[in-house]
C-alpha cells in the first residue's frame, strides 16, 4: 500500500442477482449522487465477461422495456449517464476490475439485469447467460459505492465522458472512526500543497493543473458493512504525464526529509485501514453504440 498517493473514484448500473458480499449498503434514498460498482473478475474471464457485456447484457438493458412508464423513463435518462470502464491493468491478485457507473444514480431505474435478460433471449437462454455471468467473478465478487462529489479549490470536472478516455480510480478505505479526519486532512492539508506544486517544466505544470481540475473526490454516503468507509479519489479522464502523487508536492513545500512526519503529523498515514489505497485504470467503453 501506498500511503503518499493522492489517489487511491467512480454508466448504466448492471448488478447481478448473485449473493456476492457487497462492501456498501444499498443506497435507496432519492439522490443526484454517483453509483459505482466495481466487478472483480478471475483472471482469465475477462475476455468472457466483456464480450458478454458488449454481446448479451447492454443489448438487453438497452432494450428492455418496463411495464412502468416511470421506469422507462427512468431507465432512458439514466443511459444517458451510464458509463463502463474497462480494465487496462490486472490486479496485484491476478484479477480484474470492471467498473459501472451511473453518474448520476437515477432514482426508479432498473438496476438488476434478470428482467432484461429474460425478455430479451427468454428463460432458458437468460439461465446460460448468467450461469456464465456467475463463472467470471473472483472470490471478492462486486463491490458497490454510493457516493457525492466534494467540492474543493481547483476542481472544475469540465471533462465529457468520451469513449477511448483513460480513467484512474482509487480507492480509499478509511477506518472506522477516521472518515471525517481523513476528509478534513485531504481538503485542507493534502490537496493545497498539490494545487501549490509547481513543476519545473512549464509543460507539465500545465498539465498538472488540468489534471486537477478535472480531478474528483467523492465522499461515501454509507459506512462499508466491515465499518469502515470508501472515499475515492478519480481522474476522469486520466493524464499520463501529470503528478498524481503528493510525494513531490509536499517534498518541494516541506523538504524532502519532513514529509513523513507532515504526513503523520496531519493524522493522513493513521486514516487508512488494513486495505489501505488501491489504484485502478481503465479504458471507457462507448455505449453509444446499444442507443
Amino acid at each position: 500500500m501506498k500511503k503518499n498517493i493522492l489517489f487511491a473514484i467512480i454508466t448504466f448500473a448492471i448488478i447481478s442477482c448473485s449473493n456476492s458480499v457487497q462492501l456498501n449498503q444499498l443506497y435507496e434514498e432519492s439522490s443526484i449522487e454517483s453509483w459505482i460498482i466495481l466487478n472483480y473478475i478471475k483472471y482469465d474471464k475477462k475476455q468472457t465477461f466483456d464480450d458478454l457485456l458488449i454481446e448479451k447484457v447492454y443489448p438487453a438493458i438497452f432494450s428492455y422495456v418496463d411495464s412502468d412508464e416511470a421506469v422507462n423513463n427512468a431507465n432512458k435518462e439514466g443511459q444517458k449517464y451510464g458509463r463502463l470502464l474497462r480494465p487496462t491493468k490486472m490486479n496485484d491478485d491476478s484479477t480484474w476490475t470492471f467498473i459501472f457507473i451511473a453518474d448520476p444514480f437515477i432514482k426508479n431505474q432498473t438496476t438488476i439485469i434478470r428482467k432484461p435478460l429474460i425478455q430479451k433471449y427468454g428463460e432458458d437462454e437468460s439461465k446460460k447467460i448468467l450461469d456464465i455471468w456467475f463463472s467470471c467473478f473472483a472470490k471478492k465478487g462486486q463491490e458497490s459505492f454510493y457516493g457525492e462529489d466534494i467540492k474543493f479549490s481547483g476542481f472544475k470536472n469540465n471533462a465529457i465522458s468520451k469513449p477511448g478516455n483513460n480513467v484512474m480510480v482509487g480507492m480509499n478505505y478509511i477506518k472506522s472512526k477516521k472518515n471525517q479526519q481523513f476528509e478534513n486532512t485531504t481538503i485542507n492539508e493534502i490537496l493545497p500543497v498539490v494545487i501549490e506544486y509547481r513543476d519545473p517544466k512549464d509543460e507539465l505544470h500545465n498539465i498538472n493543473q488540468k489534471a486537477i481540475e478535472e480531478m474528483r473526490f467523492l465522499r461515501p454516503k454509507r459506512q462499508n458493512n466491515d465499518k469502515s468507509w470508501s472515499y475515492i479519489f478519480m481522474a476522469d479522464p486520466y493524464f499520463a504525464e501529470a503528478n498524481y502523487f503528493i510525494s513531490k508536492p509536499f517534498s518541494q513545500k516541506y523538504g524532502k526529509d519532513n514529509v513523513a512526519k507532515i504526513l503523520k503529523d496531519i493524522g493522513w498515514n493513521d486514516s487508512f485501514d488494513d486495505k489501505g489505497q488501491i489504484l485502478y485504470y481503465f479504458e471507457e467503453v462507448d455505449l453509444s453504440i446499444f442507443k
